[in-house]
């Protein structure tokens, strides 16, 4: 299909015609955690009741984030790039992922205006499920009463999603931003159902951990949240080869340097890693930012951290494939 770029933004989909007539959903969908996973499965079940054959299920999101457009300046930390998310989606079970371009035309459309163009129109869908506080439309003025209410006037399943709770409290993204602020990486992996993971691009660093037998890849261009300062046990995948990888994120106070900064040591790795895009899935925190009181003493718990890395790699080992063997 060949985009009009006049065209209002929902009429340039990138989605095939035997797309339309899905179950869809609407949503940020950021991090792809537990809750959307649960929100697809109940997607599938609404999709088996609405014809003979299970209607296609597809995700929709948008980008970019309704507030960057609405509250130019705003800070918002994000657990995943728009490419990660697809792919998420995709693997949680949905059989498009459909982006919407935020701009004015669609951020002026009113609630009713909204279901009419996008979710009539563009999508012809046969069902909607959505959580209990989904809104829509301009100023958010469409809620999930209103969206009931639009889908019986069209002969549209609309479902509200039973929210998915852990731990008694609902899984949403906000709580995983918590989790990896605090560095709990083992509850931000219980919640996303996944290890969290970061992507960047190595450039040149100082270069001062080779000169101490510790060479780190330095990241940049990180479009995801941060964990908090401190060393982390994790791993990185390069082609079919599985890396436990220390990874060091804040400072470097034993030699002055109050820049910010993710350095990442793949152990048993030997070779050239600049310009390559690396992928870190973080397993857990291991210990805070320190200042050291010369060289050798930074050396000393280099050691240790290599040390207790590998031990919590291979800890984990079951649950990514390809490791290389440490000895």
């Amino acid at each position: 299909m060949t985009s009009n770029p006049l065209a209002p933004s929902w009429k340039n989909l990138d989605l095939p015609a035997h797309a339309q007539g899905a179950i869809i959903s609407i949503g940020n969908f950021d991090g792809v955690h537990e809750g959307h996973k649960n929100l697809i499965r109940q997607m599938k079940t609404a999709g088996e009741t609405v014809s003979q054959a299970p209607a296609p299920i597809v995700a929709i999101t948008f980008y970019p984030h309704p507030l960057l457009i609405l509250k130019p300046g705003v800070n918002l930390s994000f657990l995943s790039t728009l490419e990660q998310k697809k792919k998420l989606l995709h693997a949680a079970g949905a059989d498009f992922v459909a982006v919407l371009k935020t701009d004015d035309g669609l951020l002026e459309l009113k609630a009713e205006e909204f279901f009419e163009k996008i979710i009539v129109e563009s999508f012809k869908a046969q069902g909607i499920v959505e959580g209990p506080d989904f809104h829509f439309g301009k100023n958010r003025t469409g809620n999930i009463n209103l969206l009931k209410e639009l889908c019986l006037t069209r002969n549209i399943l609309g479902t509200v999603a039973a929210p998915f709770l852990m731990d008694n409290e609902l899984v949403s993204s906000s709580r995983i931003r918590k989790a990896i602020q605090s560095g709990d990486m083992l509850q931000a992996k219980k919640l996303l159902g996944r290890f969290y993971s970061i992507e960047g691009k190595v450039m040149p660093g100082a270069k001062r951990g080779r000169t101490i037998g510790f060479p780190t890849a330095n990241l940049e261009n990180i479009q995801t949240l941060l964990p908090m300062n401190g060393v982390y046990a994790a791993y990185c995948t390069i082609g079919n080869k599985t890396y436990a990888t220390a990874v060091n994120i804040g400072p470097n106070p034993t030699f002055s340097e109050t820049s910010q900064k993710v350095e990442a040591h793949l152990l048993e790795f030997d070779g050239d890693l600049y310009d390559h895009i690396l992928e870190i899935n973080f397993l857990e925190k291991i210990r805070p930012v320190k200042t050291f009181v010369d060289k050798n003493a930074l050396v000393q718990q280099l050691e240790l951290d290599i040390k207790q890395t590998r031990n919590i790699a291979f800890a984990n080992k079951p649950e990514f494939p390809g490791i290389q063997n440490h000895a």
